[in-house]
């Protein structure tokens, strides 16, 4: 009898523990713990905006219009963190090809979007979740 009642009371916890877990909201996805498309939009726009002013990017943003790209960005980041969104925009050895960019300038943005991703309250979490997925693009970024 015993080991009936520990049963029961064990497939009773099981079911216990288990509606719990389906009550529970679905984790936010890294584009909502962004701050969404106000979030991510301004992330990008402040990024960008320091970058074509940066002694060490300025060169790869001479002649590019910002508003445009800092759409595209936007898009991509959704599109990559969860947002839902579908990248329209072309690939990145594409955009890049002839921009000779260097190691050094890849690596100065990205100094810049972390100060930026500081600055704008960006968990150690979300914005090392957010590098991870960026960084395999320097491959097709960087042309020295």
């Amino acid at each position: 009898m015993l080991a009936i009642c520990q049963r029961l009371l064990l497939s009773f916890c099981a079911a216990l523990a288990l509606s719990a877990c389906a009550l529970m909201p679905p984790a936010a996805s890294l584009y909502e713990r962004l701050g969404g498309q106000a979030g991510v939009s301004a992330l990008m726009g402040k990024t960008l905006s320091r970058a074509a002013k940066d002694a060490r990017t300025q060169r790869s943003f001479d002649g590019i219009k910002l508003a445009p790209l800092q759409e595209s960005l936007t898009e991509q980041l959704c599109a990559l963190t969860g947002g839902g969104c579908k990248y329209q925009g072309q690939a990145m050895d594409l955009v890049h090809r002839d921009l000779r960019i260097a190691h050094s300038e890849f690596d100065a943005f990205v100094e810049i979007l972390r100060q930026e991703m500081d600055a704008s309250g960006v968990a150690a979490r979300e914005k090392n979740e957010l590098l991870r997925l960026l960084a395999p693009m320097k491959t097709a970024i960087v042309k020295p």
